[in-house]
């Protein structure tokens, strides 16, 4: 007799005997600040074939027991683990709950071909840019890279601007691609990325080890968006990334001791999740099409 399986959209607290059959979307290590010889837990996102998703959380004394057969990108029959409530400032998913992996859980490769390949939910750009949009939860946005340089300037006829700070094993990624000399109408996808307010706009940075970056991803929404972008902007960059003019109105240094929160070292010690410190940066600039208007996002490199 064969196993009924379950859709993430169903699953809820009442009982513990659901089976779903899902994509490992994301899989990651949860720092443990106080310990960091050892995670504190694996974190992973998971997808169903109607492209709903759900995080789910292995505590450390279990990752032995997982890590090493659930691989992102793979298909798996899940069953036996618990249901809780979605909470916290970091959310993979808008689903209202979270798995928890327990002991018996149950983890079996499968090979249906019914869970879509296409692993990303790109937020729709007005949502990003709604300074009410509720920034517990983590999102996907895509654009195309048109120029690095120090530009501040958020809106101008009306063109969207903002940053996205990347630190970390982050930077090293980008240099790596920037270096690589495919950067002329690069697409990037960046997944799980966090939203917040700088100076009372939207920005984005990377979301600890959540956030993950894809240039030029093999997928139907790349092509689009280059070809649209091609289409409607005459003056794109015919040789690498165009060098964007500082639009502050003020100087650099005088921007940062008048912009930047103060922290003590008193402070610093009791920082965890939450708050980087970090240097001012160079910035790269990525267009996003929505209809005939384009957003662009620009990405702030801090060594």
């Amino acid at each position: 007799m064969s196993t009924k399986h379950n859709f993430i959209s169903n699953v809820s607290p009442r009982k513990q005997s659901w089976t779903l059959v899902v994509r490992v979307v994301r899989a990651w290590f949860g720092q443990d600040y106080k310990n960091k010889k050892l995670p504190f837990s694996m974190e992973l996102v998971l997808m169903d074939r109607k492209g709903d998703r759900i995080g789910a959380s292995i505590r450390r004394t279990l990752i032995y027991k997982f890590k090493e057969q659930l691989q992102e990108g793979m298909v798996f029959t899940i069953s036996s683990f618990n249901v809780a409530s979605n909470s916290g400032s970091y959310r993979p998913s808008r689903n209202e709950y979270k798995l928890n992996f327990t002991i018996n859980t149950k983890v079996k490769l499968s090979k249906t071909v019914l869970v879509p390949t296409n692993v990303y939910s790109f937020t729709p750009a007005p949502d990003v840019f709604n300074e009410s949009y509720d920034n517990n939860y983590l999102v996907d946005v895509i654009g195309v890279m048109i120029g690095v340089g120090v530009e501040r300037e958020y809106e101008r006829d009306g063109t969207y601007r903002f940053k996205c700070t990347l630190f970390g094993e982050y930077v090293e990624e980008l240099n790596s691609f920037l270096s690589s000399g495919e950067s002329q109408n690069a697409v990037v996808a960046i997944m799980l990325t966090k939203v917040k307010l700088f100076q009372g706009k939207p920005a984005l940075r990377n979301a600890f080890s959540y956030t993950r970056i894809t240039f030029n991803p093999e997928m139907g929404e790349t092509k689009e968006i280059r070809k649209s972008f091609l289409s409607a902007n005459t003056n794109s960059p015919a040789s690498g990334l165009i060098q964007l003019p500082n639009s502050s109105r003020i100087p650099v240094n005088e921007e940062f001791l008048l912009l930047t929160p103060r922290t003590t070292i008193e402070e610093l010690k009791n920082v965890y999740f939450g708050k980087v410190c970090t240097p001012f940066g160079i910035m790269l600039f990525c267009m996003v099409m929505q209809g005939t208007s384009f957003i662009v996002l620009g990405i702030s490199i801090f060594n």
